[in-house]
């Protein structure tokens, strides 16, 4: 039995079909608030409504599993903490993971991920690893960029009602962005593989700039024009907005990070170690959500 947890989320619903189809029994595990829970399971899915912040619903998620993928994440979601799910949930599992006897733990982490990281989120990821290297399962770490499907619905959110498509800061710094598809092709393999384990893999699909994939939605859409977020309004909502709107303080401040450049990095290197897994493009993406509308 292999436990995703954040499996309603976008990697956990495309890591969940991936799993069933190569003959695993899965669990998954989520709260059901941000995202719906479905009322009945498919055919090997094994549904659990949990809480990463009890420690009984943890216990309970890890019963009986040999393999855990944590996937769930706090920061893209408006009623949730990072500290709270990315790193205090997170230790959480792993606990009642390495307590249960579950043999192998993949994290999804990020880019950057570090103790001393610029921002709040990367210091939760970091403590996430630490929290799972020294556990005594064997583990994977998966730092992956800025989620390529998440980041084009949030551009594209005004783009029917006001025309829009939303740009953060000046657009031309690098981003390194992954596919939710790519991502959850990793973590089978992960699963699968023992050279995989105990390793910590950087994972990205392709860097373009916000102004370039600007461009590829306003071209695809036939019409509307860039709304632009500046850089001083970033600094402003990054301190402003954290008493009323933490979501959106985050948002800024993860905003201004991608202005520095620290967004971007080199994902060939680790691609070219698995040239079976299919690098997903722009238009790929694109194409998928015009069919799944």
């Amino acid at each position: 039995m292999i436990l995703v947890v954040g499996g309603t989320g976008r990697l956990g619903r495309a890591l969940v079909p991936l799993l069933v189809d190569a003959g695993h029994p899965v669990r998954v595990m989520a709260r059901g608030s941000s995202q719906p829970f479905p009322d009945t399971a498919g055919d090997g899915v094994e549904l659990l409504r949990g809480d990463l912040a009890s420690e009984a619903d943890c216990r309970e998620a890890v019963s009986g599993c040999n393999a855990v993928v944590f996937a769930a994440s706090g920061f893209g979601i408006k009623d949730s903490d990072p500290r709270t799910v990315d790193r205090d949930g997170a230790i959480r599992l792993v606990r009642a993971a390495a307590a249960a006897g579950v043999e192998h733990l993949v994290m999804m982490s990020m880019h950057g991920a570090a103790p001393d990281g610029p921002i709040d989120f990367l210091r939760c990821k970091a403590a996430a690893e630490e929290s799972v290297r020294t556990s005594g399962m064997e583990w994977t770490i998966i730092r992956i960029g800025s989620l390529l499907e998440q980041r084009l619905e949030t551009m594209t959110a005004p783009l029917e009602s006001k025309g829009k498509v939303l740009v953060f800061g000046s657009g031309s710094a690098p981003v390194t962005f992954t596919s939710v598809r790519d991502a959850a092709a990793l973590v089978v393999r992960a699963l699968t593989d023992p050279a995989l384990r105990n390793r910590v893999l950087e994972w990205g699909s392709l860097t373009l700039t916000a102004n370039e994939l600007a461009e590829a939605l306003l071209s695809r859409a036939g019409h509307g024009s860039v709304q632009r977020i500046p850089v001083a309004a970033e600094r402003v909502l990054s301190v402003a907005a954290k008493p009323f709107s933490p979501f959106l303080a985050r948002v800024a401040r993860a905003g201004i990070l991608e202005e520095t450049g620290a967004a971007g990095f080199e994902w060939e290197p680790s691609r070219a170690e698995f040239p079976d897994i299919p690098v997903t493009g722009l238009q790929q993406v694109l194409e998928a959500a015009v069919q799944g509308r």
